[in-house]
């Protein structure tokens, strides 16, 4: 229930920053950029934390496993954001989809310090490797 209501704030929120962002243009493109960035940033907050979690667990490196997810995730958010918006002509791209993917990258590096902060840190064999 939890993941909806903040699903649910992700498309108000973001959704309305979209077709605010896009005000200056047509109302029926500003309307469709709403719409189309609240749908994605529902579907993305739904994900995100998850996808996060999972890499975080399955990266042996600390030092990797607390940059590389919120990283990959960001990437491939944000490049389907962009493909997104650009298929529909949203005529305030970046404008866009660049307040809500900041807010990922630092809810995502969030994550993980916190994954990072919970998880036990590995013990280092006191016998040598071979």
């Amino acid at each position: 229930m939890h993941n909806m209501i903040t699903a649910g704030l992700a498309f108000l929120l973001w959704g309305s920053w979209a077709w605010l962002a896009n005000q200056t243009s047509d109302p029926a493109h500003a309307l469709l950029a709403g719409l189309l960035q609240g749908a994605a940033s529902a579907i993305i907050t739904l994900l995100m934390a998850a996808i996060v979690t999972r890499l975080f667990h399955r990266i042996s490196s600390r030092p990797l496993a607390i940059s590389l997810p919120p990283l990959l995730v960001v990437s491939v958010s944000t490049s389907a954001l962009y493909l997104l918006h650009w298929l529909s002509q949203t005529p305030n791209l970046w404008l866009t989809i660049a307040p809500p993917s900041c807010t990922a990258l630092i809810f995502c590096i969030y994550l993980t310090l916190r994954l990072a902060y919970q998880s036990p840190s590995p013990i280092p064999s006191s016998e040598p490797s071979p």
